[in-house]
């Protein structure tokens, strides 16, 4: 009788439980403050973004009902696809079926893997990379093919912006004089483990640490990553030892803690197209920006007012060579790799989406890129690093512009993207420049004065002032003036620069405190800027 009322003990598996719907839910949209952080609330009202059904958690009552199986451990649960992950035995499947709340069941993984909660509680490929040791280039040569040299000149190195960085582990960063000032400063606002539901993300795997390293490692003098002043959320949703649909939904989980926090970046150096169970393979047609549980996860985080920065990919030289998801989401920043001969990298992903869509959307260096290993700078290759050099110059540029919203960033960036005007399906816009950037805006809001835009601005003791030029002469060559605010000529030099990706650096140690406008004639065009020396 025992074993006829009691089903026989099988394999334990990792499902997702899906619900019809979130009655009674103990939460009410009307007092979000219940769910969500004063920052994601902030976020949110900056963006004009209501709060919705889709923000309150899964009902409480669900939750209890399926806790009360022994045998079943509850763990993380999704609001904004309604369901909960949960470990259990396979002979269990069908009963929850038969629940009346219960509309779906999806096998997401086998075996169990997550620590049991305390009461009641891949294709995922990581965009691996070849480590190499080269000597060939100066630290902030990534940096400057971006403009995040400028950008730091003028004061914006990510403070007051959080970026969430998810990976497959953060182990040594704790122990590294590279990301010290993480701790000394606090800027670690939060951790969290997805993978076994552990509270430690120092652990598994380097790949997140290095990843990391192009954002926020930092010793003066040797290394800056594109934004040392950030604020940082550390998420574990990669396992390294296996591949299945699990993380995804680890990717799901961690977006909606991301966004519970308020963050308003997401560094994301992971792709899916292939699993260990191939069922779960996803074909090109797949990639449509709409079909992948991490598409959709992704691009409702960018509905949420959140910015996604994703890796394309390093199937480039394989059979595959498409991108992976989530990269063919439609709201977000996909990112592919070149060289500093600013070609494709070989290892990138091409583009297009299924349904046509350009991407990459923008491309950063991907090969011979500078990281922190430990306590070392080494090299790597891989568009696990690109996209993170980009985030950071995300979060200088909005940094800049704190009034933009997620997609007026991505515009804005695309926009002033190398080949903005015949963008391709091999680095997409080309390489985002914050300057290039930077003066867009300028020049939308009609400031009259600055038509080109100099940093930093004002300048201080060192005297030094950089800017890119919009386009060169057949000779490269160009005049600038200087003249005070009554219009009093003072000097002018005679230039020369080889690239407009090249930062131009002058001199002004001549000029005493004061205001002051430059000009500067490039062939038939003529521009002005204000300049103040303090």
């Amino acid at each position: 009788m025992i074993l006829m009322a009691f089903p026989a003990l099988g394999k334990v598996n990792r499902y997702m439980v899906f619900f019809k719907d979130k009655n009674g839910n103990s939460y009410s949209v009307d007092k979000p403050e219940e769910f969500l952080s004063s920052r994601a609330l902030q976020r949110r009202n900056k963006q004009n973004i209501e709060i919705s059904i889709s923000d309150l958690p899964v009902s409480d009552v669900y939750l209890v009902a399926i806790q009360n199986f022994d045998d079943i451990e509850v763990h993380f649960t999704t609001k904004w696809m309604n369901g909960v992950l949960v470990e259990m035995d396979e002979a269990r499947e069908d009963e929850l079926r038969m629940l009346p709340f219960v509309n779906d069941i999806t096998f997401v993984a086998p075996g169990s893997k997550l620590i049991p909660p305390i009461g009641n509680g891949r294709v995922v490929k990581v965009m691996q990379n070849t480590e190499v040791s080269y000597e060939g280039y100066e630290s902030d040569a990534q940096n400057e093919l971006i403009g995040v040299d400028a950008m730091h000149e003028a004061g914006y190195r990510g403070e007051g912006m959080l970026i969430a960085v998810f990976d497959s582990g953060f182990d040594f960063i704790d122990n590294s004089p590279y990301f010290s000032h993480l701790f000394n400063e606090n800027k670690i606002i939060g951790t969290k483990d997805f993978v076994r539901g552990s509270s430690n993300v120092y652990q598994y795997d380097t790949h997140g640490s290095k990843v990391l390293s192009c954002i926020t490692a930092y010793n003066e003098g040797e290394f800056s990553g594109t934004a040392p002043e950030s604020g940082i959320a550390l998420c574990v949703t990669e396992d390294v030892g296996s591949e299945y649909t699990i993380e995804e939904y680890n990717w799901l989980f961690a977006a909606e803690y991301a966004d519970s926090i308020g963050v308003d970046i997401i560094n994301s150096s992971v792709g899916y197209s292939y699993f260990d169970d191939d069922r779960m393979d996803y074909t090109y047609e797949d990639l449509d920006g709409k079909t992948t549980v991490i598409t959709q996860a992704a691009n409702r985080a960018a509905s949420k007012g959140m910015l996604v920065v994703s890796s394309i990919g390093n199937e480039g030289n394989n059979s595959w060579q498409y991108l992976n998801a989530p990269a063919d989401a439609d709201s977000i920043l996909s990112v592919g790799a070149v060289t500093y001969d600013l070609e494709r990298s070989t290892f990138s992903s091409f583009g297009p989406t299924s349904d046509g869509r350009i991407k990459p959307d923008v491309s950063a260096l991907g090969t011979w890129v500078r990281i922190v290993y430990k306590d070392e700078i080494t090299y790597a290759n891989g568009t696990s690093f690109s996209a993170p050099m980009v985030a950071g110059l995300v979060a200088g540029f909005w940094q800049a512009y704190p009034e933009l919203t997620n997609m007026e960033v991505i515009q804005y960036l695309k926009m002033t993207a190398s080949q903005s005007e015949a963008p391709d399906t091999i680095i997409g816009y080309g390489l985002p420049n914050f300057v290039r950037a930077f003066n867009r805006v300028k020049f939308n809001e009609g400031d009259v004065v600055n038509k080109f835009v100099v940093f930093p601005n004002p300048v201080t003791n060192k005297r030094i002032i950089y800017f890119y030029l919009d386009s060169l002469t057949d000779n490269g060559i160009f005049n600038l003036s200087f003249y005070d605010l009554k219009g009093s000529y003072i000097r002018s030099e005679e230039l020369e620069v080889i690239s407009v990706f090249d930062p131009i650096e002058v001199d002004v140690s001549f000029l005493k405190p004061g205001s002051y406008i430059l000009t500067y004639v490039n062939g038939h065009e003529m521009k002005k800027s204000k300049l103040v020396v303090l």
